[in-house]
C-alpha cells in the first residue's frame, strides 16, 4: 500500500512555495548534465549505436533523482534529450534514449523516496548499499536491457554488445564518482534543506 501511495504521489502534482527554487534546481541539474555529457565530444566519433564510451549523465541521474524526486527525473531525461540531439541527431535514437533515461533516474528516486518517508535524511540514506543496488546496479541494468533491445531492432549493434556498452558506460562511473558525491555533496545539502523529501516538495 505505501508503495502504490508513493507510486501515484510521482504523477499528481501539488502546488507549492517552494515550485521557483525547484525549478531553478531543475535548469541548473540540465545544465550540468549537458555540460558534462558534452565536454571534449567530437561529433565526427559518434559511434552508429550513439552510446557513449563513459557517460557522465549516469551520476546525474542517479544523484538528482535521489536528492530531489521527480524534479531530478525531469531535469535528467530532458539533459539526456538534448545531449542526444547535439551528439547525435538520429530521432529515433534520441526518443529511444528517453525511456531507459527515465528508467535510471526513476528507480532510484522511487526507492529513496520510500526510505526518506521511513526515516527521514538521516545517516540510513547514505549508506552504500542501498545506493549500489537502487541507485547503480538496478536501474542500469534494466536502462542497458531497454537501450539494447531498441538499438538490435534499429541498426546492426548485436544486442549483448550493446548491453556491453551501455553498462560499462554508465555503471563504473555512477559507482566511482557518484557515490562519493552523494554521500559528501548530497549530506551537506540535505543539512542546509536544499533537498526535496516527496516528490514535488
Amino acid at each position: 500500500m505505501l508503495m502504490q501511495r508513493n507510486l501515484l504521489g510521482f504523477f499528481s502534482f501539488q502546488k507549492e512555495k517552494s515550485f521557483k527554487q525547484n525549478f531553478l534546481i531543475t535548469l541548473t541539474t540540465i545544465g550540468i548534465s549537458v555540460i558534462l555529457c558534452t565536454l571534449g565530444f567530437e561529433p565526427n566519433s559518434v559511434p552508429p549505436d550513439g552510446i557513449a564510451t563513459i557517460w557522465p549523465g549516469a551520476i546525474t541521474q542517479v544523484i538528482a533523482g535521489i536528492l530531489f524526486g521527480a524534479w531530478g527525473v525531469i531535469a535528467t531525461v530532458s539533459a539526456g534529450v538534448i545531449v542526444d540531439i547535439i551528439n547525435v541527431n538520429d530521432l529515433y535514437i534520441v526518443f529511444g534514449f528517453i525511456i531507459p533515461a527515465f528508467i535510471q533516474s526513476f528507480i532510484p528516486a522511487f526507492y529513496y523516496r520510500l526510505l526518506i518517508k521511513r526515516y527521514g535524511w538521516n545517516d540510513k540514506i547514505f549508506r552504500f548499499t542501498p545506493f549500489l543496488i537502487y541507485g547503480v546496479i538496478i536501474p542500469n541494468v534494466i536502462g542497458a536491457l531497454i537501450a539494447a533491445f531498441l538499438l538490435s531492432s534499429h541498426t546492426n549493434t548485436s544486442f549483448y554488445f550493446a548491453f556491453a556498452r551501455w553498462t560499462i558506460a554508465n555503471i563504473p562511473i555512477a559507482l566511482v564518482l557518484g557515490w562519493p558525491l552523494f554521500k559528501i555533496f548530497g549530506k551537506v545539502m540535505a543539512d542546509e534543506g536544499c533537498v526535496v523529501s516527496g516528490w514535488w516538495k
